[in-house]
């Protein structure tokens, strides 16, 4: 990954809405003058269109110059390519090769794992009751260590004598359905090759990345893998199993933008973000979650009814920025991020242990003492 790649990238795309709108604005002023403007607007055109090619091609060079200047940490390479990816990693055009992520292990250091024989390096000394964490948009498996004296959830699980966690990268601007397709897929490989017999699968989603798990679980089921039945608990923390209000929001915007000539720059801007952001519209965990529904032009919560399988333990994690989860601020503003219910999968699904934590933001979850007393209980349970 290189920072030039990812300053052009994000150039291009925020530039564009701009350009977009000066040229909607200057077409609604000429038009009134007819074909007696048409020299002016002549000039007026190319001298927009200079202006804004050299700002594309001052974003490029400046990320050449940082490219070829002092190196930039790892942790800060990681965390823009990753931040790009969750934004746009379904169109990354002609930055595809340098900056697109494919799903793999990580280890702790960052560096990817290969399947055969890199696992017995990786993981020298590893257990037969793997915990497999799958971080959330935007993010790395970074978010799974602590910040400070507070320890990080990862943390936890590695202090475990008999837990191994097995940490995922993947691409969180696909579609749900694809990363849980292809993470069944890779954990098929993992349970093959895994240095001493698989006693047992956990599954754990931080965020998008609990609709991805409940994504590859049922992706495995039907493809049949054998690494489905070792599978004894699936964890979700902070996931919008019944979508987020902040995609919601982003999509009534985008429409609503899109009705006047002048801000429809905007609303194409807003509509080139991610298919997997708009997945977290209703949570949608499968293809058929969209299938003969316009996902741009539906607006109510009606979509990704799916019911989760009774031999597999469910455990879903929430959080309220109140104290008290059921103060009325902590219901309708959940952690910021995501609702309580959605978070708990009320009243649509049924887990089997389900719990909100109050006075907690969504990005502090997975270093919240409680939650890790809860999510390590339950992972107990399976050794």
């Amino acid at each position: 990954m290189t920072f030039g790649s990812a300053i052009a990238l994000a150039t291009e795309r925020i530039v564009e809405p701009i350009e977009g709108m000066h040229r909607a604005i200057a077409r609604r002023w000429f038009a009134p003058f007819g074909s007696g403007a048409k020299p002016v607007r002549v000039v007026h055109d190319a001298i927009s269109s200079v202006v804004y090619g050299s700002v594309r091609s001052g974003g490029t060079a400046v990320g050449i110059a940082l490219d070829v200047g002092k190196p930039v940490d790892r942790a800060t390479a990681d965390s823009v390519q990753a931040l790009v990816n969750g934004l746009w990693g379904d169109s990354l055009g002609r930055h595809e090769d340098r900056l697109r992520i494919s799903m793999g292990i990580r280890d702790q250091q960052g560096s990817p794992v290969a399947i055969d024989p890199d696992l017995t390096v990786a993981f020298p000394g590893a257990s037969g009751s793997l915990v497999v964490l799958v971080h959330g948009l935007c993010e790395t498996e970074q978010c799974w260590q602590g910040t400070g004296a507070k320890r990080g959830l990862g943390s936890a699980i590695a202090d475990h004598p008999a837990l191994t966690p097995v940490s995922i990268r993947y691409n969180t601007g696909l579609r749900v359905s694809v990363n849980g397709s292809r993470l069944s897929s890779l954990l098929e490989e993992v349970h093959a090759a895994w240095p001493v017999p698989v006693q047992s699968v956990a599954l754990v989603g931080s965020s998008m990345g609990g609709l991805v798990v409940r994504s590859a679980l049922a992706s495995g089921r039907a493809a049949g893998h054998s690494w489905i039945e070792d599978v004894v608990d699936v964890v979700t923390v902070g996931s919008p199993h019944r979508g987020t209000p902040l995609e919601k929001a982003v999509n009534v915007m985008a429409w609503g933008l899109g009705i006047a000539p002048e801000t429809r720059p905007l609303a194409d801007f807003l509509n080139t973000r991610s298919v997997g952001i708009k997945d977290l519209r209703f949570g949608a965990v499968a293809d058929e979650d969209w299938k003969g529904i316009d996902p741009d032009a539906l607006m109510t919560d009606t979509v990704g009814d799916h019911f989760l399988p009774r031999d597999v333990r469910h455990h879903f994690v929430a959080g309220a920025i109140t104290a008290d989860p059921r103060h009325p601020v902590g219901v309708v503003m959940g952690d910021l991020v995501v609702r309580a219910a959605s978070g708990i999968g009320a009243p649509r699904l049924d887990p089997t242990s389900a719990v909100v934590i109050g006075d907690v933001s969504h990005f502090a979850l997975l270093r919240e003492p409680v939650v890790i007393d809860f999510v390590m209980g339950w992972l107990g349970r399976s050794i």
